[in-house]
């Protein structure tokens, strides 16, 4: 930014930079963008340090294709030959060899390098799956910390009306020592729970940066916990066959391992070259002239067996793996599933089962001691019940938000 001073008196140029400088202080900071599941999940798979690693292993992967199954390059030979007195000659030829390569030996390990490269991008997706999930699982700890931390201030909120009623008693001679010591007790409790909790959402929120290589160890984060009823099981495989990084490259690899082997049945062609050239020849008889011939490779000891071994091995263990792949996935989406289906069935039955008397029960409790008709013991014990209450359901959900993340990364959703 540039400040352009007017040409006046001295004074008023410090008047002047003044201003401009309390203008550049007033100018607020601009705060980080708060973590949300979206941005967590995208940043895990695409610009973390392991996976930024494992897509770079993938692209050296593809890289590597490149170099693989070309065409032999044509060359050029030189060749000379001379002869001494008493009769001195020499000769000179000049030959551009071509070579060819008609078998499927060149086809067949192209195939074979796409294939580890597909490999290697669809292990690449899956670290960056299993990543985001790890993430998620930090992120909404995060944000069920920051929602116990406002419990908390909450509980202490009402420990502090407690305490001026308290007070006003002890002033008219209504209230014990013992009342006044079971309070501060429990007001140091409160409070070191909530010095716990907030440090915990701190350190928490450092983890997650950590993981993610990112430089926001203040950030805040941003979401809820509501997640709908989970799909039928043969929907969400459906879905797991469209998204789940290794169920989608399986059927990419099959078919490159059956080109593959296919090209390798034909690796026993054997190769040959064609050549031709000028012939100069000086001496006694100088003359000059052409050369050509042709070189066959004779297929007696390499008849493309390592090309053939090779593919027939990917496509026969890729057969194999494609069984118990899609069971494993089933499994565990099933798991995943049934984990996320029992995790929100518990948290309505407690929600319903408790949702009435947890206010009714601090109500009666506050109003209660206010009148004289309650003790503080009671009021405490309803105070700790409700808060209980409100921390069983924050644990309920936060155990629904990390079945849903689960059976997300089952799926390959994240």
């Amino acid at each position: 930014m540039r400040i352009r001073l007017p040409k006046t008196p001295t004074v008023n140029r410090i008047s002047c930079l003044v201003v401009a400088l309390g203008q550049l202080v007033a100018t607020p900071v601009r705060a980080q963008a708060p973590w949300t599941d979206e941005r967590v999940s995208a940043h895990a798979r695409e610009r973390a340090p392991v996976t930024v690693a494992a897509h770079g292993t993938a692209r050296r992967a593809q890289a590597r294709v490149e170099g693989v199954g070309l065409h032999p390059n044509p060359f050029l030979d030189w060749e000379r030959q001379e002869t001494f007195s008493p009769n001195a000659q020499s000769q000179d030829v000049l030959r551009a060899h071509i070579p060819f390569d008609l078998s499927g030996r060149r086809d067949a390990a192209r195939l074979l390098a796409e294939l580890d490269a597909e490999d290697s991008r669809a292990g690449a997706s899956s670290v960056g799956q299993e990543l985001a999930a790890r993430a998620l699982g930090l992120f909404y700890a995060a944000l069920a910390l920051e929602r116990r931390t406002d419990l908390l201030r909450e509980a202490q909120g009402v420990l502090d009306e407690v305490s001026r009623v308290l007070s006003s008693r002890q002033a008219a001679g209504e209230a014990s020592g013992y009342e006044r010591a079971r309070l501060a007790l429990e007001a140091e409790l409160g409070r070191s729970r909530l010095e716990r909790a907030s440090a915990e959402r701190a350190v928490t929120i450092q983890e997650l940066a950590a993981l993610l290589g990112a430089d926001e160890a203040r950030a805040t984060v941003r979401g809820d916990f509501e997640v709908a009823d989970p799909a039928p099981l043969d929907e969400l495989m459906a879905r797991a066959r469209e998204s789940h990084p290794l169920l989608r490259s399986l059927e990419v690899q099959v078919d490159l391992a059956r080109r593959a082997r296919s090209a390798a049945d034909t690796a026993w062609i054997p190769r040959f070259e064609i050549f031709g050239g000028y012939n100069l020849q000086i001496g006694p008889q100088a003359g000059h002239g052409y050369a050509v011939g042709v070189v066959l490779d004779v297929p007696v000891f390499d008849r493309g067996q390592g090309e053939q071994a090779e593919a027939s091995a990917a496509l026969s263990s890729l057969s194999d793996y494609e069984g118990a792949l899609r069971a494993a996935v089933r499994a565990s989406v099933a798991a995943a599933r049934a984990r996320l289906e029992a995790a929100l069935t518990e948290r309505r039955r407690f929600a319903a089962a408790t949702g009435d008397d947890t206010g009714l029960l601090l109500r009666a409790a506050s109003s209660g001691y206010r009148g004289g008709e309650r003790t503080l013991v009671e009021l405490l014990d309803a105070r700790r019940a409700v808060l209980e209450v409100a921390e069983r359901e924050l644990t309920l959900d936060l155990t629904v938000r990390l079945a849903d993340v689960e059976l997300r990364r089952t799926t390959g959703a994240l």
